[in-house]
């Protein structure tokens, strides 16, 4: 039985679906928001009480015996020429909701058993459900959504290795797929990997990029997974007040390893992974800040490190009620930042660890005591959603310092770094080690005579 708030019908009956349950489950009706707040009007429950008892009671689903993936026929989409059948597929995926809204490339079966060889894995391999709708998610499907994007064999591991990571049930993929909040995954590949296809860890590394499309592709492949597979369509599936431009290709870069110094590890061997195995890491972002950091020439090096890094606790300890998610798991992460090889550089010159830096900033990005904080986390202790010996003041943003993540990426220059504050949903990150099909080499020799000698970082 369905009891939802109105205009969240299609996204509980998605859920419902998603979790084996009949299609044909009663819903008693959309109530309205309103009834939802404290002291507000119930009428509109004792008006449907019966519905409601008769849900409860007496309702039994039909027995459905067909079991197993359903693959449902190929589509011919025909024209005078080409170009005619190119936009004729184009409006049909538009019509039919398989589409972002941009222009795809259609997935031909051609194309498909092309991307398929980045993988040795069988197509009909199942990776997940993608919930909220619950839909399966093959290999194959995964190489249609790649094609999709005009993506190349090359992408695919990555793209299976973050689905894997999404998969994970701790990471809550299902509420950040359909909750009101703007959220989107973001994914560090770690390894060779990285340049191998091209992805970028340097200028731009989060788009757009021409000359190392890899990240746009992976991240808009894995969006149409999100919302053909997932169901996460805005105003039915998910609820995205705002949605936002991220959400087109999610965040796709690659840590800049080069630039990493003594004393600051790769992002997967904090994660317990050895240097040089290929990894994806996913975790959530639910928007992003640019820093300005303070410039060396406005004082000694040590007072400039410290403004710079107080200048990054400034952005990370602003309110926001998805900071408050973390620190109910041992494990949540508190959010992300980039900071460019320059600045590292400069860090490490004066003792600067990695580990003593998020020290520093998990110390000095506490939200601060407000009557507003403390009205919140008394209602989350009430709910049980924070337990009460969590509770202080001013409130860090994960338990311990771990929970924030700092990764090495950007140019060369150290004017800027970049905050990515956590969204709704799992409120972790999880990495999945990258597995390379055995014609690899193949498949980078035939990269570089597609698109020519990988670009100089």
């Amino acid at each position: 039985m369905i009891i939802t708030r109105a205009g969240f019908s299609q996204v509980v009956a998605n859920s419902f679906a998603g979790f084996g349950f009949p299609p044909e489950a009663p819903t008693v009706m959309e109530f309205p928001t309103e009834m939802f707040l404290p002291g507000s009007d119930l009428s509109p429950i004792e008006k449907n009480i019966d519905k409601v008892i008769f849900g409860l009671t007496k309702w039994e689903p039909q027995v459905y015996k067909a079991k197993g993936i359903i693959s449902p026929p190929k589509i011919t989409v025909a024209g005078r020429d080409y170009e005619e059948a190119f936009s004729k597929a184009e409006l049909l995926f538009l019509k039919s909701l398989w589409s972002d809204g941009l222009p795809i490339r259609p997935p031909t079966q051609e194309r498909v058993d092309w991307i398929l060889k980045g993988t040795d894995l069988p197509r009909e391999k199942v990776i997940g459900k993608i919930f909220p709708r619950g839909g399966i998610a093959t290999v194959e499907v995964l190489a249609i959504s790649l094609a999709m994007t005009g993506g190349r064999p090359e992408y695919l591991p990555v793209l299976i290795a973050a689905v894997q990571a999404l998969m994970a049930p701790e990471y809550n993929h299902a509420a950040m797929n359909s909750t009101t909040c703007s959220v989107y995954p973001v994914l560090i590949v770690n390894g060779p990997v990285a340049k191998q296809i091209r992805l970028n860890s340097g200028y731009g590394c989060l788009g757009p990029d021409p000359m190392r499309p890899a990240g746009g592709c992976i991240g808009r492949a894995l969006r149409f997974l999100l919302m053909n597979v997932g169901g996460a369509i805005p105003g039915s599936g998910t609820m995205a007040i705002y949605g936002g431009p991220a959400r087109y290709t999610n965040i796709v870069f690659a840590e800049d390893e080069d630039g990493l110094v003594p004393g600051w590890s790769p992002l997967n061997v904090e994660r317990g992974f050895q240097r040089g195995i290929n990894t994806v890491t996913v975790m959530d972002a639910g928007g992003t800040s640019n820093i300005n950091i303070i410039a060396k020439s406005q004082g000694p090096m040590e007072k400039s490190i410290l403004n710079t890094l107080e200048g990054y606790a400034g952005y990370m300890r602003i309110p926001s009620k998805n900071s408050l998610y973390a620190m109910s798991l041992p494990d949540g992460v508190g959010g992300l930042l980039l900071i460019p090889r320059g600045v590292v550089r400069e860090m490490a010159s004066l003792g600067w660890s990695k580990e003593k830096v998020r020290n520093y900033l998990w110390e000095h990005s506490k939200i601060p005591d407000t009557p507003q904080l403390r009205w919140e986390l008394e209602n989350r202790v009430k709910t049980g959603e924070t337990p009460r010996e969590l509770v202080q003041y001013p409130f860090p943003l994960s338990r311990k310092p771990g929970g924030i993540v700092i990764v090495v990426a950007g140019g060369d220059q150290s004017g800027h770094s970049y905050w990515m504050q956590p969204g709704h949903g799992g409120y972790v990150a999880k990495t999945a080690a990258i597995e390379l099909p055995a014609a690899w080499g193949g498949l980078l020799k035939k990269s570089e005579e597609d698109l020519g000698p990988s670009p100089v970082r």
